[in-house]
């Protein structure tokens, strides 16, 4: 997915303060609450030549409704009933409900993006593709790299600013910094502990920020299974004796912001770190304990926490949990898996304790999708074990209030509800650094963590 942001564009498109854009779609209105009307630019034209109309919209959109083989994931489609073309540059969108996820879900293109009539039929979106985007795909070679050239006929007057754009893939750190000090790559993302020594190089400029990716413990908590952690005193005897900034210190080197279920850096969403650290993630053995004690669990319990194996920080979150949780005699036996492995489990439910994290969502809704007692992954989580009433009725009013102010109290105290329930233990989000050499200008780590900085970047040679 990083290979194919630069190909293709969607109607709307975020900043890097992630405020909502015009891009294929000129300007918007709502004239109603279940009613969006798109009016396309005029002149964009597609890689093959093709110039973008409302045809091409209602065809992709109908695409990410009910993908073709192999499939895609259309978790986050909106609420779209029907789409009219009342003319060539006009699309609109006629909903089934009140949505308000629309504009995250076209400026997050990750889901969304605009592709010509009958592309599917021409040739295989895996590995090639048609869009509007800066950069025109020239090859794409599986685990080696995917390389780009400028469009020249680019929708944005002077962009892109690259003549050629190369992706390559490099799984070991040192081979990229390497690579990067010979000059043999223009820049790379480095772990924070890399990052460090590397500001002292006068060639090259050290780049971080947020991005969304916090981490998270979660458990599976089922009917008909007595686990400890059924119990919700347990949970928050685990949350309580956790000591978060421990972990940032321990695995990060300080280099990672307290999170909640929706993370730090998306919008003003989020809990602020100050009302985490003073408030909801202070760590209280004492606390703890006595949670312990009231559950009928003083002397502990056992369990197995899977971790994803690579990259290595959800493995040491594990080792750290290890630690601070023997303090409540909680004896957890740390598991790294393989990716696969580890997505499957997840996937299915197979699992008692997870170390694993949350990506980019277009809307705040999608964070609390995973607490939907309607969804298949609730079901395989969660089951008959554990169900907020409260967090529920929360959920279903977030996906059909338009206001945003009011929406905004919604997920506070969907947020809140979540901590003290505890179904997840929240833990952090990391910084992302990226190391680029001097000549590179205008780079930026991407919130979205999709390198979107290079859509501007240029060369000052």
């Amino acid at each position: 997915m990083w290979g194919k942001e630069f190909m293709y564009d969607s109607l709307l498109e975020w900043d890097k303060d992630l405020t909502i854009r015009p891009a294929l779609a000129e300007t918007w209105e709502t004239p109603d609450d279940k009613t969006w009307v798109f009016h396309l630019r005029k002149g964009v034209k597609f890689h093959d030549g093709k110039e973008l109309d409302s045809a091409d919209v209602k065809y992709s959109f109908d695409l990410q409704n009910n993908p073709p083989p192999p499939g895609s994931i259309k978790n986050f489609y909106p609420k779209i009933a029907s789409i009219d073309l009342p003319d060539k540059y006009t699309v609109k969108l006629n909903m089934s409900q009140a949505d308000p996820t629309v504009a995250g879900y076209l400026a997050w293109a990750r889901y969304s993006p605009i592709i010509p009539v009958g592309m599917y039929d021409k040739l295989n979106p895996i590995t090639q593709g048609i869009g509007t985007g800066p950069f025109k795909l020239v090859e794409y070679i599986q685990n080696d790299h995917v390389t780009y050239v400028r469009n020249e006929d680019f929708w944005k007057p002077g962009l892109p600013y690259l003549n050629e754009l190369t992706l390559k893939v490099m799984p070991d750190e040192q081979a990229r910094i390497a690579a990067l000090r010979s000059g043999a790559i223009d820049g790379c993302t480095v772990s924070s502990d890399s990052a460090r020594p590397l500001k002292n190089d006068s060639s090259l400029t050290v780049l971080y920020g947020l991005y969304a990716a916090h981490r998270e413990m979660q458990m599976t908590i089922k009917g008909g299974e007595a686990k400890p952690w059924n119990d919700k005193r347990v949970r928050q005897a685990i949350s309580a004796a956790v000591n978060r900034q421990d972990i940032i210190d321990k695995v990060y080197g300080g280099d990672a912001s307290l999170s909640a279920e929706v993370p730090p850096g998306y919008g003003d969403w989020p809990i602020p770190e100050a009302e985490l650290k003073g408030k909801y993630f202070v760590q209280d053995l004492e606390k703890a304990k006595r949670l312990m004690s009231e559950a009928g669990f003083s002397n502990g319990f056992s369990v197995e926490l899977q971790a994803i194996a690579a990259p290595p920080d959800y493995t040491q979150i594990a080792e750290v949990l290890k630690e601070q949780l023997s303090a409540i005699k909680i004896d957890v036996k740390v598991v790294p898996l393989e990716i696969g492995t580890f997505a499957k489990n997840n996937t299915d439910g197979t699992f008692e304790w997870h170390q694993t994290g949350r990506g980019m969502r277009g809307d705040v809704s999608n964070y609390m999708a995973d607490f939907d007692p309607s969804t298949s992954t609730y079901k395989n989580w969660f089951g008959e074990g554990w169900k907020s009433e409260e967090l529920a009725g929360l959920i279903s009013q977030g996906l059909t209030t338009i206001d945003q102010g009011k929406r905004k109290d919604l997920y506070r105290r969907m947020q809140e509800i979540l901590i003290d329930e505890s179904p997840h233990i929240t833990i952090a989000q990391p910084y992302k650094y990226q190391v680029v050499r001097k000549p590179v200008k205008d780079m930026y780590v991407a919130y979205t963590d999709f390198n979107g900085g290079l859509r501007e970047a240029w060369l000052d040679t």
